[in-house]
């Protein structure tokens, strides 16, 4: 999320793919409340929240970009048809 730009107050990592519960959105909003912040994710991980929780978190939109996106594609379709 930093690297895309959004302004965090404190970052709680959790594994790539995880499955929410409600007690980790507890803990989780428990400690934006300390800061006097607001709860953020990526849009990929937005999805995978407790729909009952999905209107309290922002989700960010993290885009991919590549220098090279020629060279990416290339090296890309290499790997896929090897």
């Amino acid at each position: 999320l930093k690297a895309a730009g959004c302004d965090l107050a404190d970052f709680v990592p959790y594994p790539d793919h995880a499955a929410f519960k409600p007690e980790d959105m507890t803990f989780l909003a428990d400690r934006a409340a300390l800061f006097g912040a607001g709860l953020v994710t990526t849009e990929k991980d937005w999805v995978r929240l407790p729909p009952e929780w999905r209107e309290r978190v922002a989700a960010w939109p993290v885009v991919a970009r590549f220098d090279d996106e020629a060279g990416f594609k290339a090296l890309l379709m290499a790997k896929l048809t090897a």
